[in-house]
């Protein structure tokens, strides 16, 4: 087994339920998504027993998907769509490297700033459109895949964060993010979230693909930074000839 510290802390800690449902249910879905992946680079779902309905993930081949949050969704394809966003998050190289070092943290912070750093704004929209293509490429009903989104709403909303739901305020700490102590925004609001997972559905069906935007705005930092980089090769030129003038003329 791939060394992983992270799973073999939590493992330690809480209670991981393997038997019945919840964990036929996620291991069900996690190999459904990740068919013609090769089995050693597969990951897996363990459920787990937390305070927070959430799903998570980490350095390794591990998702960590919450009991509380698992017995909300109604179906395999709303639990199909929480994995596939933390496959997503594996796929597009947003999960950082953990040593040991990192187990000194108590798991609750360890896992909160795991996820702060893994999270943000554009990754987690990211990761939602490649959740879509995912369950879609598997052959589950998208509508019944977003209604996780949905669910994530309505739970938000219950914990009384508006501005979670419909984004009236950038700056305020999330319930979406699972841990509220972590004051920067880490998801899009929900409702934005879901107006993108359905208008991405339209937009597959249509032939495109996230791979494109991806590739298309990598061209475009790409171009960006070379145009920085000559702005500064000119003011730095300019400032060289102005100095050899300075120093030609007569004083």
């Amino acid at each position: 087994m791939v060394d992983d510290p992270l799973r073999e802390e939590i493992e330690r800690e809480c209670v991981v339920e393997r038997d019945g449902w919840a964990g036929e249910r996620a291991a069900r879905v996690t190999e459904r998504l990740q068919r013609g992946v090769p089995a050693g680079e597969r990951l897996e779902t363990l459920v787990v027993w937390l305070e927070v309905a959430t799903a998570f993930t980490g350095p390794g081949r591990t998702i960590y998907f919450s009991r509380r949050l698992l017995e909300r969704l109604a179906d395999d394809d709303a639990a199909a769509f929480i994995v596939a966003h933390e496959l997503a998050h594996h796929r597009l190289g947003h999960v950082p490297p953990m040593s040991r070092a990192w187990l000194r943290l108590p798991l609750d912070i360890l896992v909160a700033v795991l996820r702060h750093r893994i999270a943000g704004p554009e990754r987690e929209r990211d990761a939602d459109l490649l959740a879509v293509e995912l369950c879609l490429d598997a052959g589950y009903d998208p509508a019944r895949c977003i209604a996780a989104l949905e669910q994530l709403d309505r739970m938000i909303l219950d914990h009384g964060d508006i501005d979670g739901s419909l984004g009236e305020d950038p700056d305020a700490g999330s319930i979406a993010s699972g841990w509220g102590w972590l004051a920067r925004r880490t998801h899009p609001p929900t409702r934005e979230r879901i107006a993108a997972a359905r208008a991405h559905v339209d937009a597959v069906r249509a032939g495109h693909r996230l791979a494109a935007e991806l590739a298309e705005r990598d061209r475009e930092r790409r171009a960006r930074r070379r145009r920085a980089l000559a702005a500064t090769a000119g003011s730095a030129a300019i400032a060289v000839a102005v100095m050899i003038l300075r120093r030609r003329l007569p004083g």
